[in-house]
Order: structure tokens, then sequence, then C-alpha cells
């Protein structure tokens, strides 16, 4: 019946289109939207300039001063929600985070391991999950 040959197509159709995903991330490509602080430019993850001096100022801005989240998302025009995702966001490493792996990406980090780290246990000490 029709109905059943529909659903087997879309079932195709999304099975491919997931293949292709884990494909691209074991190859380190982004397969999402580039977070704030990189483009996309020839299908390549590049950074942002202008936008990736004010990720870095949100990284160095969170490690230097006591404020709550709530301030410091303000601060920057953020929702809190969208202020905790670019401060545990592993593309700012180098890498590519699907399905739940950390893969080595091919883009350029724009956040030296050093300073994500000091704001991963700067999160986990304040009880931020």
């Amino acid at each position: 019946d029709w109905k059943s040959l529909e659903t087997f197509r879309q079932f195709q159709d999304k099975t491919k289109l997931k293949t292709g995903m884990d494909s691209k991330a074991r190859q380190g490509s982004v397969v999402v939207r580039p977070p704030l602080g990189y483009k996309f430019e020839n299908k390549e993850l590049i950074p942002n300039h202008e936008k990736m001096l004010i990720v870095q100022e949100i990284y160095h801005t969170f490690l230097s001063q006591d404020q709550s989240l709530t301030k410091l998302a303000k601060q920057f025009n953020l929702s809190v929600t969208g202020l905790k995702k670019i401060l545990r966001n592993f593309t700012y490493l180098g890498k590519t985070k699907y399905a739940g792996q950390i893969m080595q990406g091919k883009h350029q980090p724009i956040i030296s391991s050093d300073l994500f780290n000091k704001v991963q246990k700067k999160l986990e000490n304040l009880g931020v999950s």
C-alpha cells in the first residue's frame, strides 16, 4: 500500500541523511549551523574575526569576574541558555561534537584549551549544568 511505501521512503531518506552527517562529523566537519565566532566559507568553518573577539571576551569576562550568568548574559545580549552553550561549546577548541562523540575538527580553534578548561572548572564549581 502507498502509505507503507511512503513511510519506508521517508525512513530511507532520514537514514541517508544521518549516514551523511555521521560521515561529515567523522571527517571533522561541522554538521550544523556555525556557532557564534565562525562562518561557513566554501563549505569550510572559518573564524569570523569580529564575532570571534566577542566569544573570546565572553570567556575572559566569565573567568575574571564574579557575576551571575544572568548578568553576564545580559551584558552580551544573550539568554542564559545561549551563554552556557557558548561556554561549553567544543567547537571553539577546534573540535566537533556529534551524536555524543567529540572528534578533532578541521577548523581553527578560537579559544585555547587552557582557557576552555578553566571556564569548565569554574562552571563545575558553580554547579552549572
